[in-house]
């Protein structure tokens, strides 16, 4: 089993558990008056005080507009699923053959609180380590991200049931890195929301382009919420797209469809001869409402 290591969060910055947000949310009702528990999820909502689970990968993969112009670099695991609350780190020296046991019951009800809300997620995000080919494009366009061919989208997978975390079950390491209708799935285990549009140019819904003619990896932050409503043409769409990322992408309905179970496939795009998308590294965190 891959388990969730600790993380040492430096300058104040901390992230707690679900046991920690179970806790805090007992503690208002230990008020001479307690607090009603719309009152609380909005005190805690307001704190930022949420869940998570992240995944880092780290390995190098290219795609190339001549040979494989549509790659997926990475799959979150099953989000919000007991099993996957905390930090996870898979490269070449920690990736095994054995899987992730996940679902079941904790062994306490202080330990886990599988979400109770109807739209649960708060916040993705994305980490990424990458750059293009390093030559080429509209030489205006050098070192900056207007024409380039080289970036990342980000889909959402949907399981036809949850049903197969009431009990504890071992998910395939390999679905961490492999598109779901390239792997033979235990029978238990099926996508009905898969990736299915490959867009030949950067959308609306871009995620993140790299730089034009970088041959330095360049590490981009973005980060979606469930607050985001970014309109076509507002200033804060056009900011986005100087960002090399798309307006669309900030529209918010990306994190408030999430679904418990639902995974976040992250796909490595390349167009036109000689462009290329080289990465090396790459981390998704998903932060929910307990």
């Amino acid at each position: 089993m891959i388990a969730a290591s600790p993380t040492v969060h430096l300058f104040g910055s901390y992230a707690p558990t679900i046991a920690d947000i179970l806790i805090v949310k007992q503690y208002f009702k230990l008020l001479s008056i307690p607090l009603p528990d719309e009152l609380v999820d909005y005190i805690i909502d307001a704190a930022s005080y949420w869940a998570h689970t992240s995944l880092t990968v780290k390995g190098r993969l290219v795609a190339r507009a001549d040979e494989d112009p549509d790659k997926m670099y990475m799959r979150t695991l099953p989000l919000a699923v007991y099993g996957t609350e905390g930090d996870f780190l898979l490269d070449n020296e920690n990736l095994q053959e054995e899987g992730f046991v996940l679902g079941g019951l904790p062994p306490t009800d202080q330990e886990w609180a599988a979400p109770s809300r109807i739209k649960s997620f708060r916040k993705i995000e994305f980490q990424l380590w990458s750059h293009d080919q390093g030559w080429g494009g509209d030489h205006g366009c050098r070192g900056t991200y207007n024409g380039a061919y080289s970036w990342f989208d980000a889909s959402v997978e949907r399981l036809c049931s949850t049903s197969c975390f009431m009990g504890s079950i071992e998910w395939p390491p390999s679905l961490l890195f492999t598109a779901a209708d390239a792997l033979n799935l235990p029978d238990d285990i099926t996508f009905t929301q898969k990736e299915v549009k490959h867009p030949f140019l950067p959308s609306p819904s871009t995620l993140q382009k790299n730089i034009v003619a970088e041959r330095q990896t360049t590490h981009h932050i973005v980060i979606w919420t469930d607050l985001d409503d970014v309109e076509e043409g507002s200033p804060e769409a056009i900011a986005a797209g100087k960002r090399g990322q798309g307006w669309k992408s900030y529209d918010g309905s990306f994190v408030r469809d999430l679904q418990v179970g639902d995974c976040i496939t992250l796909w490595m795009r390349a167009r036109f001869p000689g462009w290329t998308n080289d990465a090396v590294k790459a981390k998704i965190t998903v932060f929910w409402a307990v």
